[in-house]
Formats: structure tokens, C-alpha cells, sequence
């Protein structure tokens, strides 16, 4: 027998009312576990096994890749610590990588631009006695946002990672943690750069930088 409109109507609704009761009766804290958390996805990973890529654009001193290691060091007549640039735009990201101080190296950074015409917006300084965490406001101006005894050996790797999120930036250097917040930090990145003090203007012989297990991801 066809039931009249209007009892069907009536059964649908009772329905939807059953199920809408159950989901208000689940805490909201367990719907919002049901949602899985995006998973992060690697936007970069460089073994330095082979000849660096066009994307590694720009650069000072001396660079080359031997056995999964990229090596740095001054050179030329322009006084200024080596550094090697990339092309990679970035909002929200996790830096990984492991490096090392060879020689008189003093410290190994690691920065990150903005356009050509906004200049470096924040820098990472891992020194032998020290770790900082810089920011560029504007384009030629530096805020030191933190700086803490941070005691690194040389010939010996030492494992770094940045995170970025918004205006926060953490950073790990081997098991020490360090942590700063800064405008410049949420802007978006278009490049950034590995270098440091090498030891001065001896080239290879005053000393090295050495990077190795480079790897960016996203940071949902």
C-alpha cells in the first residue's frame, strides 16, 4: 500500500532529526579528531650528489658537491663569506639540513629573501659559540630578535631545523631549541641561501662550510 505524502514526509524528517541529535550529542573535540591533519609535502630535497641545479642561481666564494656534501669557501678579491642562493617560493615551510664548520669557520647561516627589490627578511645564524635569529624589517635594516650561547664543534656535523609558521619561526639546532617572532618571518619568501663565515679570504685552506641532507617541506 502507498503511504500518503505525508507520512513519508514525516519519516524522512524524523530521520534527519534522529542524526542530527547524534551529532550534537558528540563532543566537539572528538568531531575535530575525526579530521585528519594535512599531511606536510616535501617541496625540496637535495642529495648534492650531482652538479647543483639552474635554480641555484647566485653565489659567493666556492662551491661544489662531492659524495652527498656541498662545500663553500671565500674566495675572489670581494671580502664576504660564501653563500649559494635558491630560487624557491615559500610561505609556511620546515627547513632540515646537517652542517659543518671546517677549519676557522665561525658560523653557518642560512637566509631568506623576498623580491629582488625587498631584500633578506630573516636569518639564521649558527655559530661555534653562539646561535642568533635575525629579521630584515626593510630592505637594508637588521633586528636582532634573539641571540643565545649555543657551543658547536668544528668537524663535526650538527643537525639544524627551521620552522615557519605565520610570524613564529622555531629553530633546532642538535637538540637546543630556539624560538622568535617577528612580521618579516610571514612574508613570502622567493629565495634562500646557505652560507656563512668560512674563515677568511685563505680560501680552502683558512676553511670550509658544509652542507649535506637538505630537505623542505610544507608546514600546514
Amino acid at each position: 500500500m502507498t503511504r500518503p505524502p505525508h507520512q513519508t514526509g514525516t519519516r524522512i524528517n524524523t530521520r534527519l532529526l534522529g542524526a542530527l541529535a547524534i551529532l550534537l550529542l558528540v563532543p566537539p573535540a572528538a568531531r575535530a579528531a575525526d579530521r585528519q591533519p594535512t599531511p606536510p609535502v616535501v617541496l625540496l630535497e637535495e642529495n648534492f650528489t650531482t652538479p647543483l641545479s639552474k635554480d641555484w642561481f647566485w653565489g659567493l666564494g666556492t662551491w661544489a658537491t662531492t659524495n652527498g656534501v656541498l662545500r663553500g669557501f671565500e674566495s675572489g678579491p670581494r671580502r664576504h663569506g660564501p653563500v649559494k642562493v635558491r630560487k624557491l617560493p615559500l610561505h609556511d615551510a620546515v627547513l632540515e639540513c646537517e652542517f659543518r664548520l671546517e677549519g676557522k669557520a665561525t658560523f653557518a647561516g642560512i637566509i631568506f629573501n623576498g623580491s629582488q627589490e625587498r631584500g633578506h627578511l630573516f636569518h639564521v645564524v649558527m655559530g661555534r659559540d653562539q646561535l642568533r635569529l635575525l629579521a630584515h624589517p626593510k630592505k637594508g635594516e637588521t633586528l636582532e630578535l634573539l641571540k643565545q650561547p649555543c657551543a658547536l664543534a668544528t668537524g663535526t656535523w650538527h643537525r639544524a631545523q627551521i620552522e615557519f609558521k605565520g610570524p613564529a619561526l622555531t629553530a633546532k639546532v642538535d637538540d637546543r631549541v630556539f624560538k622568535a617572532e617577528a612580521p618579516a618571518i610571514a612574508e613570502e619568501k622567493q629565495t634562500f641561501g646557505l652560507g656563512g663565515e668560512s674563515g677568511g679570504p685563505g680560501g680552502d685552506k683558512a676553511g670550509a662550510l658544509e652542507f649535506r641532507k637538505l630537505k623542505i617541506s610544507s608546514n600546514p
